[in-house]
């Protein structure tokens, strides 16, 4: 099942065209899965401060079909997916509100469990993989 989540493109968000940014369809991507995460009860501050594994992300990627502009409401819809033991990857797809047939841009993350100290990969814990299970 994927996760939705809704955001209004703001001014912030667009290039002196007054069309959406590439770095910023890459932010609205990383809320959204920030959404997903904290809807199945991650705390990220907890994740950030006290843990032994950090998931850094090593890959990222975006492609257009169509402008988004400010003032535009959008849903981004994400699918994660478990690539190995410490490995996973999610699937973006941005849609207008106001239309879900064609997505107006499509990107996607590559994620890596690593230990935070020694940098060396790691399996995945326990709660990415329930949310991997939730969400794919």
């Amino acid at each position: 099942m994927a996760f939705s989540y809704n955001r209004t493109v703001y001014l912030a968000d667009t290039d002196a065209a007054g069309v959406v940014y590439f770095a910023s369809v890459m932010n609205m991507c990383h809320e959204a899965y920030e959404e997903s995460l904290a809807d199945a009860g991650i705390n990220w501050q907890q994740l950030l401060t006290n843990s032994m594994v950090a998931i850094p992300i090593v890959h990222a990627e975006v492609s257009f079909f169509r402008p988004m502009f400010c003032g535009d409401r959008l849903t981004v819809k994400l699918v994660p997916q478990q690539i190995s033991e410490h490995k996973f990857s999610i699937d973006y797809q941005i849609f207008s509100t106001t239309s879900t047939e064609k997505p107006l841009a499509q990107g996607n993350t590559k994620h890596i469990c690593i230990n935070v100290q020694t940098r060396d990969r790691v399996n995945l814990p326990k709660f990415i993989i329930q949310w991997l299970e939730t969400f794919s």
